[in-house]
């Protein structure tokens, strides 16, 4: 018989208010690798920051899409809903932001609490982030580590009020 895997390596089907919970947990690993101050760690802190806006820009598509929260047959969804899917597998940030363009207006708007827009700051971050970074053997500096956490960090504010 063979070993079950632990359940943290099962694979759920998260509802939208699951992924917000998710982006906690993952910033907070985010930040504590951050602050170990291994300069080794600073690429893991910036890739677990990057899936927070993963995790968010999900649970917005799933907030409207409701119907994709269960169990479903792709093959039996609308064109619309077969391409959010479709979405909620992929890691490409900027293919989520274009299904959510009521967002990207209410974001363009939004302001960091020094009164600057962090739109452009976001939407480089959604090019810039891949998954591929996990793979990475460049180290980040911790600058560019420290501006990154706190561009995701008034992110996860801003997505998590929309």
């Amino acid at each position: 018989m063979g070993r079950r895997p632990p359940d943290i390596f099962a694979k759920p089907r998260l509802t939208a208010n699951q992924l917000r919970h998710v982006s906690e947990r993952r910033f907070d690993d985010a930040l504590c690798l951050f602050k170990s101050g291994d300069r080794a760690r600073f690429n893991g802190a910036m890739y677990m920051a990057g899936f927070v806006v993963e995790c968010l820009l999900k649970a917005l598509l799933l907030d409207r899409h409701p119907n994709l929260q269960t169990k479903v047959d792709p093959g039996k969804l609308s064109a619309s809903d077969r391409k959010i899917y479709g979405l909620l597998f992929s890691h490409d940030l900027e293919l989520m932001l274009d299904a959510l363009p009521e967002i990207v207006a209410k974001l363009e708007d939004l302001k960091d609490s020094y009164g600057n827009s962090v739109w452009q700051r976001f939407i480089g971050i959604c090019g810039e982030w891949t998954v591929f970074a996990r793979y990475s053997t460049n180290v980040a500096e911790s600058r560019t580590a420290e501006g990154f956490l706190d561009t995701i960090r008034e992110v996860k504010k801003w997505l998590k009020e929309l």
